[in-house]
C-alpha cells in the first residue's frame, strides 16, 4: 500500500514502513492509496488518488500500531 504522509509524520511513517507500508512524503509524485496527516487536510486532498481512491486518515493521538490497522481496516474508528 502507497501511503503518503504530511512533512511532521516522519517518526510515524518511519515506523510505518517498518511494518510493510510503502511511505512517501506529501507532494511526492505517486497514486496514494492512503494519506496521513494531522493538520491541513485541504494539502491532503489534493494528493494524486490510487485507481481505487485514497483513504484520507488523520492520525491525530495515534500511534503506529493504531494507525497501521486502520490503513489495513481502510476505516477509522472513533478514538473516543
Amino acid at each position: 500500500m502507497k501511503v503518503v504522509y504530511q512533512s511532521d509524520l516522519t517518526a510515524l511513517a518511519r515506523q510505518l514502513g517498518s511494518m510493510g507500508f510503502e511511505m512517501h512524503p506529501m507532494g511526492a509524485a505517486v497514486a496514494a492509496d492512503a494519506v496521513l496527516f494531522t493538520s491541513a487536510p485541504e494539502r491532503a486532498i489534493r494528493t494524486r488518488p490510487a485507481a481505487g481512491g485514497a483513504f484520507l486518515l488523520n492520525v491525530r493521538g495515534m500511534n503506529a500500531a493504531q494507525a497501521a490497522q486502520a490503513l489495513r481496516r481502510r476505516s477509522q474508528a472513533p478514538l473516543f
